[in-house]
């Protein structure tokens, strides 16, 4: 086929010269007069049979082979194969994958160039013998490539709900009619890879910071040895002190003269441990100048965790794609912030998150899955990344409390004493009745079967606090107010069972209800017994003798006219107004296990 439309257009170009009396040349196939381009075909079909029994790489071949057999294995690229602008294309598409944040290995960039310098090299009088396996390993190598750069790119390369797990729920990009075989067009598909990007807000940013971190000289940071160190406190002796200064230099928090100040110095002075606690404050670390575990394996952060680092929350992009349309409520979990986005402008609450997983979890795991004993079952607190809408503000909410917490946390104290739950305001059920805490035989029962549903009632002591925002989700989590004001002053705030705590339950209340028209937010203040916004309404409220009975003390629901958009984000580099990034403390440890899905050449990449 490609022979006939060949001769076609030098046929045409012969006549052309005929009658016009040009003195231009017909053209020639690209590859010589002796290329006979026939025997390319053949080859591809030969080479995909060989192609699609690699296991060493996830590929695209079964596809191709599905692909270029409906086509009669014609090639697609091979015409522009010696052309100087698309050879460039492909230089620059291919040069380009690591500041995507992916690994050129995986799309196999060594194996074009090398058999498109061959083919280049080629003498069109005397053929290598392989030029025909040449142009089809080209042509091949060239079209995998293009798919599985357009769908990792617009897909991203490894599926989250793979990577981490059923905690993960937020949706992947809305690209309906995602069609992957658009890119093998030899007009258009280097260039719609070329224009595509994700929509994410720091999508650009992340990119112009991981090519910065890759013009940074590996090894040039100060590597701290932290053998055999656990934990140093302000005024304990340690050889490390000045490497610390060093360190607090190349970072950029300390000047140059901290390192000349405690050269040989071995004592941690106070005066060094202030840039450690800044250090510990921008990495959202407990900021206690004490150098525990956590700081330390940030201090100690290399060129490649940095890139790394970066690679991650690129991944992150391309797995959310746009955020939602404003206004919408998002929580940053390593950040332990609350964000309530205005179509004009953004605020900023603070929360508290989950704990996390327990200490060596994965070995306790393994202990509980052979012993099958509850209390030997390790706890994961990890609050959830879930895409929900905010349906409810319940006021005085009350608590029924998880088993786990039940079994765990309070089944000593009611053993050792009943009268605990009814002194906490606890309330004991039995299939929905209220059943006498004393009456109940507790030892009876292990921790980990308890026949018994526990409530907390309203009031100011509810673990919930006097908030609680629903909406649905697999987990069973919420966002809520809490008596327990002081964790919020902490800089480490993964402290909570994984609902999310905030700080200012009444600003949010506030946010979400702003398109009632029924049960408004001022009508909410005045449930609460406190001054509506509208100034005209709050002084005829102060005057108001009789006011205080409009507070509302029982559970009370409210009803959001219009959902709010809530997600759960894990973003662990943000930019500040001035696009300046800032690395957070990876509470979690999820950049560890998308880098190893991204190392991977085998990554799980299917998300359509």
């Amino acid at each position: 086929m490609l022979l006939k439309t060949l001769s076609r257009i030098l046929v045409f170009l012969l006549l052309l010269l005929s009658v016009e009396a040009c003195k231009d040349k017909a053209k020639v196939p690209v590859l010589g007069e002796n290329f006979d381009p026939e025997q390319v075909p053949v080859a591809i079909e030969k080479q995909l049979k060989v192609l699609v029994k690699d296991t060493n790489y996830l590929h695209y071949f079964d596809t191709l082979q599905l692909n270029y057999s409906s086509k009669d294995y014609n090639p697609v690229w091979l015409e522009k194969i010696k052309d100087k602008n698309f050879l460039h294309q492909i230089e620059l598409l291919t040069d380009s994958i690591v500041y995507e944040g992916l690994n050129p290995e995986h799309y196999m960039v060594d194996s074009i160039h090398k058999y498109m310098k061959l083919i280049a090299a080629s003498d069109s009088l005397h053929l290598s013998k392989t030029i025909y396996d040449d142009c089809a390993k080209a042509e091949l190598y060239i079209s995998n490539c293009l798919l599985g750069l357009w769908h990792d790119r617009v897909l991203g390369r490894t599926n989250p709900k793979f990577v981490l797990g059923m905690k993960y729920t937020l949706p992947f990009p809305n690209h309906p009619g995602f069609d992957l075989m658009s890119v093998l067009n030899l007009d258009s598909g280097l260039l719609k890879l070329e224009h595509y990007y994700p929509k994410h807000q720091d999508y650009w940013a992340l990119k112009a910071l991981l090519y910065e971190a890759y013009s940074v000289t590996e090894g040039s940071e100060t590597k701290i040895d932290t053998s055999g160190i656990r934990k140093i406190k302000p005024g304990d002796t340690t050889t490390i002190v000045p490497l610390l200064a060093q360190r607090m230099v190349e970072l950029g928090l300390a000047p140059d003269s901290l390192m000349q100040t405690y050269v040989g110095d071995s004592v941690y002075h106070r005066s060094l441990a202030k840039y450690i606690i800044e250090f510990q404050r921008m990495s959202n670390l407990t900021d206690d100048g004490i150098i525990g575990k956590s700081t330390l394996k940030i201090l100690n952060a290399s060129r490649n965790d940095k890139i790394d680092e970066i690679r991650a929350n690129i991944e992150r992009c391309r797995w959310l794609g746009a955020e939602p349309i404003k206004p919408y409520v998002k929580v940053n979990i390593p950040e332990f912030m609350l964000y309530m986005y205005y179509p004009d402008s953004v605020k900023t609450l603070v929360v508290c998150v989950g704990k996390g997983k327990e200490r060596l979890y994965d070995q306790k795991s393994k202990k509980y899955v052979v012993s099958k004993n509850y209390l030997d079952k390790p706890m994961n607190h990890e609050t959830p990344q879930v895409y929900s809408n905010i349906d409810y503000v319940i006021l005085n909410p009350t608590w029924t409390v998880p088993s786990s917490i039940v079994g765990r946390e309070m089944y000593n104290l009611i053993v050792k004493n009943p009268s605990y739950l009814t002194k906490n305001n606890y309330q004991v059920l039995k299939n929905g009745e209220p059943v006498n805490p004393n009456s109940i035989n507790w030892r009876k029962y292990s921790p980990g079967n308890i026949p018994f549903t526990i409530r907390q009632n309203a009031g100011d002591d509810n673990s919930l606090g006097r908030i609680k925002f629903t909406f649905k989700n697999p987990f069973d989590v919420y966002l809520h107010d809490t008596p327990l004001k002081n964790k919020f002053k902490l800089n480490n705030r993964a402290v909570s069972h994984g609902c999310v705590r905030v700080q200012s339950p009444v600003d949010l209340t506030g946010f979400v209800l702003q398109q009632n028209t029924k049960n408004t937010y001022d009508d909410v203040l005045i449930m609460m017994g406190m001054a509506p916004t509208d100034t005209a309404r709050a002084r005829k409220w102060r005057e108001d003798t009789t006011s205080y009975k409009k507070i509302v003390k029982k559970t009370y629901p409210v009803k959001l006219e219009n959902k709010m958009p809530v997600f759960f984000d894990y973003r662990t580099i943000i930019f500040d107004e001035f696009g300046q990034a800032r690395f957070l403390f990876d509470v979690y440890d999820k950049n560890r296990l998308i880098i190893e899905a991204l190392n991977s050449r085998k990554a799980k990449n299917s998300n359509a």
